[in-house]
């Protein structure tokens, strides 16, 4: 099979997986609007903090070519011990084995394509932080910053998806903590294509 249709597929797998995220980040918003009190809300996201930092340690594959040298399935498995679910999914051709682990609610999938990561995700996590994010700091992001300078600027997103294929790494992140606002489903949300800021949308900042 040529590299091209392997890379079309896995373009497609990258929209079905953030589509999955976003899923997780809306069902996330949902529950800020129940009855549960702040700070049992707050240890809930500190029980969850270890889970997404360590989702920073999964490499994505570099190789636009072969996508080899990601995360092996071994490795993910020290990292967070034995998956809640795994499923291998069919994308035309070729194969993906998909990975899902889950704690307290927080959700990371793995997309692994002969045994290296090329997709992955968090969803339904937020941090724990002050509010400090408003809409001044959104409007001074630049289109063709870095993802690096945005991490300076904003914090770690609360959700983040992320793959490559042949010709491009693209990554969707939503921050949804730390801000500014009144209102429980207020995000900015930002698209990186190679590293640097492509696109952003905000919602209910002040």
């Amino acid at each position: 099979m040529s590299m091209k249709r392997t890379k079309n597929w896995l373009l497609v797998f990258l929209t079905v997986t953030f589509c999955f995220l976003m899923l997780g980040c809306q069902s996330k918003e949902d529950k800020k609007g129940g009855t549960k009190p702040s700070n049992e809300a707050a240890l809930t996201k500190t029980e969850n903090l270890d889970f997404r930092l360590s989702f920073n340690k999964i490499k994505v594959t570099t190789d636009q070519n072969h996508f080899s040298g990601g995360t092996s399935i071994e490795q993910l498995k020290q990292w967070f011990g034995d998956p809640n679910k795994s499923e291998q999914r069919n994308a035309g051709n070729i194969t993906l084995d998909s990975y899902t682990w889950v704690k307290d609610g927080a959700v990371i999938n793995a997309q692994l394509y002969k045994n290296s990561t090329v997709a992955r995700s968090i969803s339904n996590f937020s941090f724990s932080r002050e509010a400090k994010i408003g809409k001044e700091d959104y409007n001074e992001l630049k289109i063709g910053e870095s993802y690096k300078k945005v991490v300076e600027k904003l914090g770690e997103p609360d959700v983040l998806s992320q793959s490559m294929s042949s010709d491009k790494e693209e990554m969707q992140t939503v921050w949804s903590s730390g801000i500014k606002t009144k209102s429980s489903s207020a995000t900015i949300e930002l698209y990186f294509e190679n590293g640097l800021l492509k696109n952003k949308t905000q919602k209910d900042l002040e």
